[in-house]
């Protein structure tokens, strides 16, 4: 009669590779986003944003623009126009308040801002009688373009996040079940 004997650390080194290998396979698609360099603030990829993006009756609100302003930001949610001023780079920025009686709640404003090259650049502030919330990235006209990459990318390293955060427990439930089996507790 022939017994064989199982190798308990030949069936947890598959186990191990296949959670390495899981692993690598959920974050393989995602180095090549997680590449580029995403410690720039959101707002530096579109060319008008405003933060925060939504709120009540006298929030005060930045608006920043890549562009160089030919006047100011004026919106009929702000109190008053907002005189841009250069701050770092190609970068204007200012800062002013939300009316406090004549909005409707729920309603979005457009915010614009005309550039000294004929550009009209918008974005949109959303009065709510909440707490303000998040910066608004917008592009020319309200368009969004450029920054569509930079919610992908950062949903990209949550992904990316989530994977290894699995992989990790899979790993530690597979030494757990490990050391009970041989009776080493450390």
């Amino acid at each position: 009669m022939k017994t064989s004997i199982r190798n308990p650390r030949s069936r947890g080194a598959r186990r191990l590779a296949a959670a390495t290998a899981t692993a690598l396979l959920a974050l393989g698609p995602a180095a090549p986003a997680l590449a580029h360099d995403d410690d720039k603030p959101s707002w530096n990829t579109s060319p008008i944003s405003i933060s925060p993006s939504s709120g009540g009756p006298n929030t005060s609100v930045t608006v920043r623009v890549t562009c160089q302003p030919s006047g100011s930001a004026t919106s009929d949610a702000f109190q008053q126009k907002i005189t841009l001023r250069q701050t770092s780079g190609n970068q204007w920025t200012g800062t002013g308040r939300i009316k406090s009686s004549g909005l409707q709640t729920g309603r979005s404003y457009p915010v614009t801002v005309r550039c000294n090259d004929g550009t009209t650049l918008t974005t949109n502030f959303t009065f709510t009688s909440a707490t303000p919330s998040g910066g608004a990235a917008a592009g020319f006209g309200g368009s969004n373009q450029g920054s569509g990459t930079s919610g992908g990318t950062q949903a990209t390293a949550l992904a990316v996040g989530g994977a290894v955060a699995i992989a990790g427990s899979a790993g530690y439930v597979f030494l757990a079940r490990r050391r009970r089996s041989t009776g080493n507790h450390y």
